[in-house]
């Protein structure tokens, strides 16, 4: 077989997160910041007498997210999709990190340059909200956005932060719908313009590069997670006793992370992930 792709696919954090409600279709109203960081998955293509996936901590068939993004185009474009793909997992499932999403907007792009489709950023970002609402953010070119709706809603941030980033990641996969069901029998919600006048301070943050003015991050599902799981509420506290300006669950968890002024000098038996804010897709 040939060779040809290897692709980065970036992992996200939530610089804020708050949900302002629930909808009639049982999904919920957001708002949030998106901002990619540096830690990431790999994603090898090669051509192929037929479609698979190989994965060692995610599906490797139809319940991976790569087979919706193939019938999606296959359907769209009248192509055959005949690929052999194995993904070197680095983002756990359930972490809150974003990475099927991440995985599924790596194959969206690569599947526009590989068959020539000449699809633009907008023509990307709706085929991507039709396979799931944060695969969207990935296939901005900015590496940060103010997100609402159920988050397929998007406004680019012009980021002029990458600071190092640390990330603890537990050996915990969180629902998201056990997550959101608890936010709203304690009614947790706040209104919508409350909500986006703090993510627009941290967007003020970001373009101004003031990592102070991210303080704090404000994030609904730690008031639930934490509460379940103390043993992640302790991880955020260590992060800010090694010295992070800030941190924060990131999504509904299990991850969290904390964003400091310089890279640590000791950090391994912290069980700590090294990053930074930023990275590309591709």
């Amino acid at each position: 077989m040939k060779l040809l792709a290897t692709l980065h696919s970036p992992a996200k954090v939530n610089l804020g997160l708050w949900i302002t409600g629930r909808r009639n279709d049982g999904y919920h109203n957001l708002v949030t910041v998106f901002h990619r960081i540096a830690f990431h998955d790999t994603i090898k293509i090669w051509d192929g007498e037929k479609f698979a996936v190989k994965c060692t901590d995610c599906p490797d068939d139809e319940g991976n997210i790569l087979f919706n993004v193939k019938e999606l185009f296959e359907n769209r474009f009248n192509i055959e999709i005949n690929f052999y793909i194995e993904i070197f997992k680095e983002i756990p499932p359930g972490s809150g990190l974003g990475g099927a999403s991440s995985n599924a907007a790596t194959f969206i792009q690569f599947l526009n340059e590989h068959f020539k489709l000449g699809l633009d950023r907008k023509e990307l970002i709706e085929l991507g909200s039709r396979v799931g609402a944060d695969v969207p953010f990935f296939l901005l070119e900015e590496d940060a956005c103010i997100a609402t709706g159920i988050g397929d809603i998007l406004e680019p941030i012009d980021s002029n932060m990458n600071f190092p980033l640390y990330l603890y990641i537990p050996d915990v996969r969180i629902s998201t719908a056990w997550a959101y069901n608890k936010i709203d029998e304690l009614n947790l919600h706040i209104p919508h313009k409350e909500a986006l006048e703090k993510a627009m301070r941290i967007s003020r943050a970001l373009q101004e590069n003031d990592l102070e003015a991210l303080y704090p991050l404000e994030n609904t599902f730690e008031k639930v997670v934490f509460a379940e799981y103390p043993e992640i509420r302790e991880a955020k506290e260590n992060l800010y006793i090694l010295g992070a300006k800030v941190a924060s669950l990131s999504g509904s968890g299990s991850s969290v992370f904390g964003i400091f002024e310089r890279f640590l000098t000791i950090h391994g038996e912290e069980n700590l992930v090294e990053s930074r804010l930023g990275g590309k897709v591709g």
